[in-house]
């Protein structure tokens, strides 16, 4: 059974809420083992969206929040975060998150050969790396991260069109650059073009009201049923199921520009890959997310 640490910035696209229904089907299959999550925005509400669906699919794990202040905590992050947490605070006590980096090196200390995804922008990822030996582990982040990481699945990116900045990395793209260069285990990456044309959330409309990806996905549409492009569940599908039929890039070195493009040239630790039959992969996306 393979261990997954999973980063996320629910709150700003439904699809994250889907990623995590095929992350806690993984669990339920016996394949996967969740040993912590993390939340990368500055709103609070993404994080106890998290917690719900970890709670609905009974997957224990911790859960912390990114201790960055202002970074992606307008609005619109909150259209359909919010109404997740005032669900879950129905039955639930408030709960004080602790800071993300570190439950991740703590996770990090107490586990080896971790998968790493991440379905926002990097910037757990940067603050882990940058971090410091602490009470959680007496290794830097870089050290740790060799140490305990198998690999790292980054949705990010976008491969089929080089002049995209894909919206993770262009949302913070200091973060995404240091990761690119100072991650010492290889990075694979579903970018923009592997979930475009997968359109999921058919299916959820037929589950019970509280389920808290139904509650994500009903409040994403402005309380109506709707689909959404899978960038996120794809990335989360290749990590539990890599052996599946994907196209899988040859080995390069992939950085980021200013404007958070695609830079991809010769060298190593990274790859980008894309799912060969999408309208197989549709059904099956939609398929777990409607617990069927």
């Amino acid at each position: 059974m393979r261990k997954y640490i999973f980063d996320t910035d629910l709150g700003s696209d439904c699809d994250d809420c889907g990623a995590m229904a095929v992350l806690c089907d993984g669990v339920k299959q016996g394949i996967a083992e969740v040993v912590a999550v993390t939340h990368c925005t500055s709103e609070i509400y993404g994080a106890y969206g998290a917690k719900a669906i970890l709670d609905w699919f009974g997957v224990d794990c911790p859960v912390g929040q990114t201790s960055r202040k202002g970074f992606q905590d307008q609005d619109a992050e909150k259209r359909y975060g919010y109404p997740m947490m005032q669900d879950y605070l129905t039955d639930h006590d408030p709960i004080e998150f602790p800071d993300a980096v570190a439950v991740l090196r703590k996770a990090l200390n107490d586990n080896r050969d971790v998968t790493m995804i991440f379905v926002g922008p990097m910037v757990n990822m940067e603050d882990l790396l940058r971090s410091q030996p602490d009470e959680n582990s007496p290794l830097d982040g870089v050290s740790l991260v060799k140490q305990s990481v198998r690999e790292v699945i980054v949705m990010g990116g976008d491969f089929g069109d080089f002049e995209h900045g894909e919206w993770n990395i262009f949302a913070n793209v200091p973060a995404a650059q240091y990761m690119s260069e100072y991650c010492p285990v290889p990075i694979i990456y579903c970018g923009f073009e592997a979930g475009r044309d997968i359109m999921t959330g058919e299916t959820l409309w037929d589950c019970p009201e509280r389920y808290p990806v139904r509650i994500g996905y009903w409040n994403f549409f402005g309380k109506g049923k709707g689909l959404r492009n899978s960038w996120d569940p794809v990335t989360v599908y290749y990590a539990l199921y890599p052996e599946k039929d994907w196209e899988i890039s040859e080995e390069c070195c992939i950085r980021y520009d200013d404007a958070g493009r695609a830079l991809v040239s010769e060298g190593t630790g990274a790859r980008h890959v894309r799912y060969r039959d999408e309208e197989w992969m549709k059904h099956e996306l939609n398929r777990i997310m409607g617990l069927k």
